[in-house]
């Protein structure tokens, strides 16, 4: 392995590591509920049940739509849908309806979940949330995510969580509820797409990933809308570099 294939990797191991520790020390505003293809939400309506009986958090953000594919029309193709995970959230885990919202944005990929629950947040005026899902798709969603509240001028407090426990061996279908297979043989997919989205420069950098983690420990964060483009929101961020982690 070259010198710097490894450092690339070592960023994402760091960012990953760093992803799966960093907790907040007060009630975050809402809980952002990702799709999930089908099979793969193990664990998640329990930690999200439990997080609101804790007072963990105060709102859970579903997905606005009912398991169509990207680019198609027909519903329970990619994942059960916002009806589906509403009633899951409602009836089984006892979560009041009032406190479950979705965006009037449609998505259906993460870098729209991100754009459309950021929006979300504006209208309410949320300052902090968290980001849910399985492990190995952390650190693709809060690349996104940060480079989400970059484009779209309103930054948030945002950490993630995952289960502390997942079976990967269990079969499961993965982007776009295509390719069954054992969860732990989908890492390799995910990991491919952090560098296709990264060079195609949807993702932010694991440097500024990095700045974005440092400022959020430290208070430094500048919350709510901020001017596009702003020198105040970048504050402290290094630029964006397109073709690789850096």
């Amino acid at each position: 392995m070259s010198v710097e294939n490894f450092a690339a990797l070592a960023k994402l191991y760091q960012s990953t590591v760093m992803l799966l520790s960093g907790r907040p020390q007060q009630q975050v505003d809402v809980l952002f509920f990702h799709n999930r293809s089908f099979g793969d939400y193990t664990n998640l309506f329990e930690i999200a049940g439990e997080m609101f009986r804790r007072g963990s958090i105060r709102f859970i953000a579903v997905t606005n739509n009912e398991g169509e594919r990207f680019g198609s029309s027909v519903p329970f193709e990619a994942n059960p849908g916002k009806t589906e995970c509403i009633k899951l959230l409602t009836q089984d885990h006892q979560i009041p309806a009032d406190n479950i919202f979705y965006p009037e944005m449609k998505a259906f990929n993460t870098r729209e979940e991100n754009d459309a629950f950021l929006e979300l947040s504006k209208q309410n005026e949320w300052r902090t949330g968290m980001i849910l899902t399985q492990p190995h798709q952390l650190l693709r969603a809060m690349l996104g995510m940060v480079q989400a509240m970059t484009t779209r001028g309103y930054q948030m407090e945002i950490y993630t969580a995952a289960p502390t426990f997942t079976p990967w061996q269990e079969v499961v279908r993965g982007n776009q509820g295509v390719d069954l297979k054992p969860r732990v043989e989908h890492i390799a997919d995910e990991l491919e797409r952090v560098y296709r989205y990264l060079a195609s420069g949807e993702l932010a950098s694991s440097d500024q990933l990095f700045a974005y983690l440092k400022m959020r420990y430290d208070g430094s964060l500048i919350l709510g809308p901020v001017e596009r483009g702003s020198n105040r929101l970048m504050n402290g961020l290094p630029p964006h570099n397109q073709v690789g982690l850096t």
